[in-house]
């Protein structure tokens, strides 16, 4: 009997941990994220607490090990800093583990069915409002390829993306852990299937419904280069730049009424930023947006710079949230925000990492933002994913995006998240992606509620744990093993 069990929890950790490893990271099977916490979540009632803590630590951080060669190559970050990232959010689903098995063990099915959602997602925002890096990791993003089921972060934002696959697996994995009468299994099952179909069937809707909406010429061009040419002399710089200006005449096709070029490009100085205007100012007769590094007498500027079709300067846009320990330069203005009016559309600006914070695309919405324009500058081997994060932002808020990313991908999708044209940058070659944009503008609820389903969220989760230590909640077992 114990060589079972233990043939069990082994089987239990490794299919967690495999569907863990293929569902999430750099480029997930979206499918396999679903199924990937039931194995462990199923057995945790017949463990010990303290093995059922060991088994979902050690599944959890075996599972997101896939990250480790773009954490260790592609970013550089030292291998005891790897394993505290991999620990901590092991730690976190093991404690949600620990927190539905409870709810089992005392005989409240319906509660364990649901408490693994509503604990993860209050997870996920609480970590992201504090967190340098606000949703970067969030595993709503591995879902990206399954448009119907995205089509919620227009009502919820992202939390309602996890928060659907997590009550499958919540649910799931409650209903194979044989607690439960037949009555109560029945209802969290068919309670489960109702609100999942309710999902689904609003993304289906979504994506058929397209509102009224105008066609934009766009181009993205891009050039990936060593970092020794991006440290070089200003003079070098400018080379790369003019070779940008040739390869904006050559590539761009008549008719184009939108450029946009990667996050920085160069680096200058305000000594030669006129000469630098000039050239971009005679590229084309058509808007151009360019990634630049400003550096004044007051700092140096992560920029977004953007050039009229009548050749004047037209903005000056400056990222707000930079990659600590990697860019050095000071963050723009946190209330700064900076539209342009492109004919019968708006088109508001950010810079990369900018996009992995919610608030601020939906503050750009509540403007009027029917296009995000952002020049981008990715680690390589995560160019899929920080792509898609951006592209979240427009289902999220209702716009269309034209992305620029240097070591990364050019991606024109609209506000669907429905990718219409998107092409790989390589080493030593100018790269170009043109393409039309449907774009309108369309304030979604999310825009104009915030995070609401958030909290509700973790007000859930509150009224969970104050429901474990109240007498009313402890008496709920009792009264189960009366029946």
């Amino acid at each position: 009997m114990k060589f079972f069990k233990l043939l069990l929890v082994i089987v239990a950790g490794t299919t967690t941990a495999a569907l863990l490893y293929f569902g999430t990271g750099l480029h997930p099977i979206w499918p396999l994220l679903w199924f990937a916490p039931i194995a462990v979540i199923a057995i945790a009632p017949q463990l010990r607490a303290s093995h059922a803590f060991a088994l979902g630590t050690v599944a959890w951080f075996f599972g997101e090990t896939n990250l480790w060669k773009h954490l260790a190559y592609g970013i550089g970050l030292p291998w005891p800093l790897i394993v505290v990232s991999f620990l901590i959010p092991a730690i976190v689903f093991a404690l949600g583990v620990l927190f539905v098995r409870s709810f089992l063990r005392r005989g409240s099915f319906f509660l364990a069915a649901i408490a693994f959602p509503f604990y993860w997602v209050s997870y996920e925002f609480l970590s992201a409002s504090v967190s340098p890096h606000s949703t970067y990791g969030n595993l709503a993003y591995t879902q990206m390829n399954c448009l119907p089921l995205i089509q919620i972060a227009s009502l919820t934002g992202i939390w309602g993306i996890s928060f659907a696959v997590f009550l499958f697996a919540g649910a799931t994995g409650a209903l194979l852990s044989g607690a439960g009468n037949q009555q109560q299994r029945r209802m969290v099952a068919m309670a489960t299937a109702v609100v999942l179909c309710a999902v689904f069937l609003f993304g289906a809707s979504r994506l058929r419904s397209n509102p009224p909406a105008r066609s934009l010429a766009v181009t993205l061009i891009a050039k990936d280069v060593p970092m020794s040419l991006y440290l070089g002399s200003e003079q070098q710089t400018l080379e790369l730049l003019r070779e940008y200006a040739d390869e904006i005449r050559r590539a761009t096709p008549a008719g184009t009424e939108l450029i946009v070029l990667p996050e920085k490009v160069g680096r200058v100085s305000e000594k030669v930023l006129p000469e630098v205007d000039a050239l971009f100012n005679s590229a084309a007769a058509a808007t151009i947006d360019i990634g630049l590094v400003r550096r004044t007498s007051s700092g140096a500027f992560n920029s977004s710079r953007v050039y009229s079709p009548n050749g004047a300067v037209q903005a000056n846009y400056d990222k707000h949230h930079l990659v600590l320990g990697v860019e050095p330069e000071q963050p723009g203005n946190p209330s700064e925000r900076v539209l342009l009016n492109l004919q019968s559309s708006r088109a508001g600006l950010q810079i990369c990492k900018d996009m992995d914070f919610p608030q601020l695309s939906r503050e750009y919405a509540r403007d009027g933002a029917s296009l995000l324009l952002v020049p981008a500058w990715d680690f390589d081997l995560d160019r899929w994913l920080h792509a898609r994060m951006a592209v979240l932002r427009g289902v999220e808020n209702g716009f269309a995006l034209a992305r620029a990313g240097r070591n990364g991908l050019l991606t024109l999708s609209d506000s669907r998240g429905r990718i219409l044209a998107e092409k790989a940058t390589v080493p030593g070659e100018f790269v170009s992606l043109s393409g039309r944009l449907s774009v309108a503008y369309e304030q979604t609820f999310y825009t104009r509620t915030g995070d609401w389903f958030a909290w509700i969220c973790v007000l859930s989760l509150l009224a969970l744990l104050i429901s474990r230590v109240t007498p009313t909640g402890r008496s709920i077992k009792s009264r189960a093993a009366s029946t």
